[in-house]
C-alpha cells in the first residue's frame, strides 16, 4: 500500500468514528441528556442543535432514540487534502419512540433519515449538519 492509501484509510476510519460518535451524541441530545458534542462538533453547531431541540424538550417530552444497528455512509471529497472539508452522507432507519412527560411511549412514524455532514479533516470535526427525513423503506 502506498503512503497516500495509508493516509486515506486512516482518515476514513477517523471520519467514521467521528460520524458514529456524533450520531450517538445526537440521540442523547434528543433524549434530553447533555452529550459531549464538543469532541465531534464545532461549538457553533452544538449551539444550533441545542437551540433546535430545546423547544421540544421544554414540553417535557423526549425521544427514545433507536437509529438501528446499520447505516450507509458515503464520503465525498479528497481525503488527502487535509485543508479542505469533506461531505459525509449517513442514511439509517429511525425506529425511535417518543416519551411523553407522563411516561407514555408513542411510536414515531418509521422513516429513513439522512444526515448530511460537512467535516474538517484536521482536526476531524463536524462543522455543519443538515437532517433530511426520507420516505420509509427507501
Amino acid at each position: 500500500m502506498s503512503d497516500g492509501d495509508d493516509i486515506r484509510e486512516r482518515r476514513l476510519e477517523e471520519l467514521r468514528d467521528t460520524v458514529e460518535q456524533f450520531t450517538f451524541s445526537l440521540g442523547l441530545l434528543l433524549a434530553g441528556h447533555d452529550p459531549e458534542l464538543g469532541a465531534t462538533a464545532t461549538p457553533e453547531l452544538r449551539a444550533r442543535l441545542e437551540a433546535a431541540v430545546e423547544p421540544f424538550l421544554a414540553s417535557g417530552d423526549a425521544m427514545r432514540p433507536d437509529f438501528g444497528a446499520y447505516g450507509e455512509l458515503h464520503v465525498e471529497g479528497d481525503l488527502l487534502l487535509h485543508d479542505q472539508p469533506v461531505t459525509a452522507l449517513l442514511e439509517f432507519d429511525d425506529r425511535s419512540m417518543r416519551e411523553t412527560a407522563d411516561g407514555r411511549l408513542l411510536p414515531a412514524p418509521r422513516r429513513r433519515i439522512r444526515l448530511e455532514l460537512r467535516l474538517s479533516i484536521q482536526p476531524c470535526r463536524i462543522e455543519d449538519c443538515a437532517i433530511h427525513l426520507l420516505a420509509a423503506g427507501r
